[in-house]
This record gives structure tokens, sequence and C-alpha cells, in this order.
């Protein structure tokens, strides 16, 4: 299927920034209820729902993913890395007692703020007055709001841990072992572990400064 660019833009602006659902097609009206076969009548079934549109693949994805995910609360980037690493090196540090329940939560905020900002698809616009109307327009304030709240927070965050930036980031964003992290930046195993649990408590006065200031 072939996509202009004209087209392949809408996409990307009504179902990666406004978040509209996808469209699907009504094949059921496109098909014959029945068919004479002879002296016999065959009966079609008909597909119980409309069919999803495809969309342009980098589209596609994105929207594939948030379908995915739509009855969890929570980013969809978020509970898809978290399931792709359920077994990698925050979530066995985890299990080992290394980190606690909060210093994963933040591992995982911290690398939503990170993709947030990587990909560059949210509305930056939104006013920093949250609108509570009860409606769907209410909500996605809020949704926008908190967005705008991480990715400050981040920039705070990442302000702060200054020059350990990078191994922090390979553990936390990018899943890179403790051990490999702190072999490739010249830290020993206690100062890289010591280092990323202070990071991760301090994520958590980052983000409360930031909603305080909203």
């Amino acid at each position: 299927m072939t996509i202009s660019i004209i087209e392949r833009e809408r996409q990307r602006f009504e179902h990666l920034v406004l978040g509209r659902p996808r469209p699907r097609i009504d094949t059921a009206s496109q098909m014959p209820r029945r068919k004479k076969k002879g002296s016999r009548r065959v009966v079609v079934r008909l597909p119980s729902s409309p069919a999803p549109m495809p969309l342009a693949p980098a589209i596609e994805a994105r929207v594939a993913l948030r379908e995915r995910w739509s009855h969890k609360q929570g980013t969809a980037e978020t509970h898809d890395h978290a399931e792709r690493r359920r077994s990698g090196s925050l979530a066995r540090l985890f299990e080992s007692g290394a980190l606690d329940k909060d210093q994963l939560a933040a591992a995982e905020q911290i690398g939503e703020a990170y993709r947030i900002i990587v990909a560059d698809v949210a509305v930056r616009t939104a006013s920093l007055e949250a609108r509570v109307d009860g409606g769907v327009h209410g909500r996605l304030e809020e949704e926008r709001l908190g967005r705008i709240q991480a990715e400050r927070a981040y920039d705070s965050w990442r302000d702060t841990i200054a020059r350990f930036a990078d191994p922090l980031l390979d553990i936390i964003v990018h899943d890179v072992g403790l051990t490999i992290a702190a072999r490739r930046h010249g830290l020993s195993m206690p100062r890289a572990r010591r280092l990323l649990t202070v990071a991760l408590d301090l994520w958590w006065t980052c983000l409360a400064r930031e909603r305080r200031a909203a």
C-alpha cells in the first residue's frame, strides 16, 4: 500500500499527536448477505466487527502498540518496555534486593520521560494550568500536563546527576547491566550501585518540585 507524504503527515498528526483512534473499514456493507449457487442459497458469514484500517508503517507500529495496551493505565511505551525487560538489569537488581519498588518505579518514569523527549511527539502547547472538567478534553489536558511535568523533572534530574548521566542512563534507559556499565565508565561496582540508588531516589524530589511549581 502506497501512502502519500500528505496522507502520512495527516495520519501522524491525528493518531500520534492528537491520539485519535484508528479508523475502521465497514466491510459488512460491501459484502452480499447471500449468494446463489445454482438452486441453493449459500450463506456468507459477515465479520463481527469492522476491520481496522492499515496505516503508514511507522505510524501503524505506534498505533498498534497503543491499541495493545489500551486496557492499562499509563503509556503504551512504558508497558511495552517493562514487558520486554522483565528479566533486564533493573529487574534483576530489584529481585536481588538492591533496589526497592519505589526506585524501580522511578526508573520506569525516567525511561518514559526520556522516550517522550526523544520521540518528540508530545503536544508542547498545553497550558500549565490543569483543566479538570470530567470529560475527554479534561483528561487530555491532565495527560499533557503530566507529560510536561515529567519532561521538566527529567531535565532537572539530568542536570543534577551531571557527569554521571551516561552510566546512569545506560542502566536505567538502555538496560545495560550494572557490571558492564561500571566497567565501561571506569566505576567500581559499589560506587555504580550507590550512584544508581541515589539517582533513583532523586527522581521523586525533582518530580515533586515540578508538580509544586505547576
